[in-house]
């Protein structure tokens, strides 16, 4: 695409942004008042002033913003931010719309660490709107970051590493093999035999693929009985202190328990998980804060355990 001669507009710029953010062109039709043809012509003219193309763009698909898009994306926000500020006055319609985050997040950290946020959440960043996403196999990230499915993820992984844009590693996250008192002394005596256990697992989503299964089958333990799943940590909790099962548990869920002498750990030391978290290049700005507070809540709920 050749370049055009002459300067592009702040209407344009205005325009690409309110595009790349929603994804869509008849949402930015909508947000800005104008028709879906004059949202594609101010983007078209753009580019040309450009020289190179900004979204990908197929009859029938959600246009996908290039390597280049990504970039003046942006530009864009900061030249518009500046304008605003020149002007003397802040855009009132944009600071107090709505930002839609998605997040991505696994089941214990949405309890955990989530869960004890959402009051902050609700007064510091008031224009947030949290919408939660299901986890996603790894190699599904990638698009689901440039789709805007996702804006921002934290996960507790397995396995190799994720390479991910903006994404920060949060610590390792020791986990345990645990049962009922009673059945770890049977385990001990060779009363019961490791592989003669009902294992159940928490659902970590399609995220870990198995992983805690194909830690167990690294140290060959080849449970006889079919693997049981569940999506809530602290069931599984209640159903091992029981005596019903045994698990493989996050350190930091189990520890009061193992302290108390309601659980008791058995079996070999497996490789650690890792906590981590990730932001769309695409992702509102706003993302940033509640990136932010999550970070700022695992790190001071870690601390105690890590010092201890």
């Amino acid at each position: 695409m050749r370049r055009r001669e002459g300067d592009f507009t702040l209407r344009q710029l205005d325009t690409f942004v309110c595009a790349a953010r929603n994804g869509s062109f008849a949402l930015a039709a909508d947000q800005l008042g104008i028709s879906q043809p004059a949202v594609s012509d101010h983007i078209t003219t753009l580019e040309r002033h450009l020289g190179h193309k900004l979204f990908d763009r197929r009859r029938g698909t959600t246009p996908t913003l290039t390597r280049q898009g990504i970039d003046m994306l942006h530009r864009a926000e900061a030249l518009l931010s500046t304008s605003r500020a020149m002007r003397g006055h802040e855009d009132v319609r944009r600071t107090e719309e709505k930002v839609r985050i998605r997040l991505s997040i696994g089941n214990h950290s949405r309890d955990t660490y989530l869960k004890p946020l959402l009051a902050r959440i609700y007064t510091e960043l008031p224009h947030v709107e949290l919408e939660i996403v299901p986890t996603l196999p790894a190699a599904q990230i990638a698009t689901a970051f440039a789709k805007r499915d996702i804006d921002l993820l934290l996960y507790a992984v397995g396995g190799p590493s994720l390479r991910l844009p903006n994404s920060h590693g949060l610590g390792e996250v020791p986990i345990l093999m645990v049962a009922a008192p009673e059945t770890a002394t049977l385990l001990s005596t060779g009363t019961l035999a490791m592989e003669d256990l009902q294992y159940i697992l928490p659902d970590l989503g399609v995220i870990a693929e198995q992983w805690l299964e194909r830690q167990m089958a690294l140290h060959g333990i080849r449970p006889r009985r079919p693997v049981r799943y569940l999506e809530f940590a602290d069931v599984i909790q209640s159903i091992v202190e029981d005596g019903l099962g045994v698990s493989i548990l996050m350190e930091e869920q189990v520890a009061p328990a193992l302290a108390q002498g309601r659980l008791a750990r058995f079996g070999p030391d497996l490789e650690p998980m890792r906590r981590i978290v990730a932001r769309s290049p695409l992702a509102p700005r706003a993302t940033e804060a509640l990136e932010r507070l999550l970070i700022t809540e695992i790190t001071k709920r870690q601390r105690p355990s890590q010092a201890g």
